[in-house]
């Protein structure tokens, strides 16, 4: 049986190293004599690797089945934590986020294809949902928890923490996840009916493109909102991290509702579009923040939650529901190649802006615009997607 809270977990595990470095940004700067550009740098290496590597990782799913691929993901994600508590340099440090990089791109396609050969049509928004939840999830584990434990064991110590949960979820997804179910192509079980193209509907990239666009603004926001929050507004480390513990709390709830309200009431493509415009807001209310006006701070959760975080659970149930079951893998790598794509770009530029101009409203209006333009892009989709023809689409 699969159980949603084994599909969150795996999200969780498969992006949080880079919520990590977000968070313990200021003691790893200070001990390792970083810039934030370098830092910023750091965490493109782990999302270039994801981006990079997970088309292929999505045909790998598609070729030895999720449960294997979940089990993978899980290790390389111990692994990746365990060499970062250890990294005695940037370089050693950016060897860790490349190895943790793999599971980041890898999560998506193998949760999804875990849903799509193993939970029935009608549940699988809500599973979906919850399943994204799993990152941000993540966002609040490692607001929540890795500034106290920073302050216990110091930050490497609160990495190697995490390395070891990591390693006991692979190990009992190992002992609990039954076998994968055989999953045939349409017309395979039949040799008079021809098979199908198996060109994936080009819906995958206006979708990969919106990833892309969302990914690059969300990636400028999430890695360096808690800085922003200490340096230009003066809160304290503790502070920031409850912020982004809150926003990650608000996502989790806000993807699983998004996710069902995807499946059964709004098109995706409009919800998709309604999310973005969320997040122009959200990033518009940072570009005005000022420390006299700091509280207004305490509005950004609930907006980050749904304009920056909902948005995955509604991208991820379109790829189940528009692609085949032997295709989700595929579809979800080029789609997770987009987002990650952006989170690489986003971060070193958006350190190398703040390092030069010393302001961050620059790179919060940049990414309102980019928002904005993700937005138009599934307002004004001329492929006119409705729920029928979504079932059509995977001819249920």
């Amino acid at each position: 049986m699969l159980f949603p809270s084994t599909l969150a977990l795996t999200m969780t595990a498969s992006a949080f190293q880079i919520f990590a470095l977000a968070i313990l940004a200021s003691p790893i700067i200070d001990e390792l004599e970083l810039s934030r550009a370098q830092l910023g740098l750091v965490g493109s290496v782990n999302t270039a690797v994801g981006a990079l590597s997970a088309p292929s990782t999505g045909r790998l799913t598609d070729r030895i089945g999720p449960r294997r691929s979940v089990v993978a993901l899980l290790t390389l994600s111990a692994l990746g934590m365990a060499l970062m508590a250890a990294a005695p340099s940037i370089w050693l440090l950016a060897l860790a986020a490349a190895v943790g990089g793999f599971p980041q791109g890898w999560g998506n396609p193998a949760t999804n294809s875990l849903i799509a050969t193993r939970v029935d049509p009608g549940r699988r928004g809500g599973v979906t949902g919850i399943k994204q939840s799993g990152v941000t999830l993540g966002v609040f584990l490692s607001g929540a928890t890795l500034p106290l434990l920073e302050r216990l064991w110091g930050w490497r110590g609160a990495f190697a923490a995490f390395a070891v949960v990591f390693t006991m979820l692979a190990v009992t997804v190992q002992l609990t996840l039954g076998p994968d179910p055989e999953v045939a192509e349409p017309g395979e079980d039949d040799p008079t009916t021809p098979r199908p193209s198996t060109r994936l509907d080009p819906f995958v990239w206006r979708l990969a493109l919106y990833a892309l666009l969302m990914g690059t603004a969300g990636g400028a926001v999430g890695r360096f909102f808690p800085l922003f929050a200490e340096e230009s507004l003066g809160f304290s480390l503790a502070t920031a991290g409850l912020l982004t513990a809150l926003a990650g709390l608000l996502g989790m709830a806000a993807r699983v509702v998004v996710g069902r309200w995807a499946e059964t009431k709004v098109t995706p493509t409009r919800l998709l579009s309604l999310l973005a415009m969320v997040g122009v807001a959200y990033c518009l209310l940072l570009t005005v923040v000022t420390p006299a006006t700091r509280n207004l701070l305490y509005l950004s959760p609930p907006l980050s939650a749904v304009g920056i975080a909902a948005w995955n659970a509604v991208a991820m149930l379109a790829i189940i529901m528009f692609f085949s079951k032997a295709q989700a893998g595929r579809a979800s790598g080029i789609v997770m190649l987009g987002f990650l794509g952006g989170l690489s770009i986003s971060a070193p530029l958006a350190g190398f802006a703040v390092d030069q101009l010393g302001e961050y409203w620059p790179v919060w209006l940049t990414a309102a615009g980019l928002a904005a333009i993700a937005s138009g892009l599934m307002w004004f989709d001329t492929t006119q997607r409705t729920s029928e023809g979504l079932d059509d689409a995977t001819g249920r």
